[in-house]
């Protein structure tokens, strides 16, 4: 029964992160936060700065990575189910009905202001998840110029995000 309960739990806190996408899965890991963390303890802070990362680092969108490592972490394989298809159900259901209609609603007033009210909003839940997790995963002086630099060099140098990736396993593995 527990277990149940467990399984449902995660499916719902899923759900309700999935219900409220807006813009992309960045955007969600301030909701994903509250309710690994804060609301229900699933997760440390520390556990899930370091689940982002490796989410981030995985094949696919972040927010399916982190809503299956965290299902797994907290009731295994099924929890990883539960979690995953809880955050699924909504935003494949209204992409479905979205792509099936785009083309008759897309100059529409309505939709056009929607989108203009969605974009900075989606913008302002990413910083926030940017701002949340850097107090976690920049604990020193070094991290902090890490992080200044891979911003730097991807958005004034224009440096493939591959090759920073690469230096930094460089510089863990052989410097370090």
């Amino acid at each position: 029964m527990f277990r149940q309960v467990i399984l449902f739990s995660l499916f719902y806190a899923f759900l309700k992160i999935g219900l409220f996408t807006v813009g992309s899965g960045y955007s969600m890991l301030v909701l994903a936060q509250h309710y690994t963390v804060k609301r229900h303890g699933w997760l440390t802070l520390e556990e899930f700065t370091d689940l982002v990362a490796v989410s981030e680092v995985t094949p696919g969108p972040i927010i399916f990575n982190l809503a299956t490592f965290s299902g797994t972490r907290v009731a295994g394989l099924p929890g990883a189910a539960a979690a995953t298809l809880g955050l699924l159900v909504i935003p494949f259901t209204l992409l479905y009905l979205i792509a099936a209609g785009y083309s008759g609603i897309k100059d529409h007033p309505l939709a056009q202001n929607l989108l203009k009210v969605m974009r900075p909003l989606a913008l302002g839940l990413i910083a926030a998840a940017v701002i949340n997790l850097f107090k976690t995963a920049v604990p020193d002086p070094v991290s902090a110029a890490a992080a200044v630099a891979a911003v730097l060099l991807v958005t004034l140098f224009k440096i493939n995000p591959i090759h920073i990736i690469l230096a930094g396993i460089f510089v863990a593995v052989f410097i370090k």
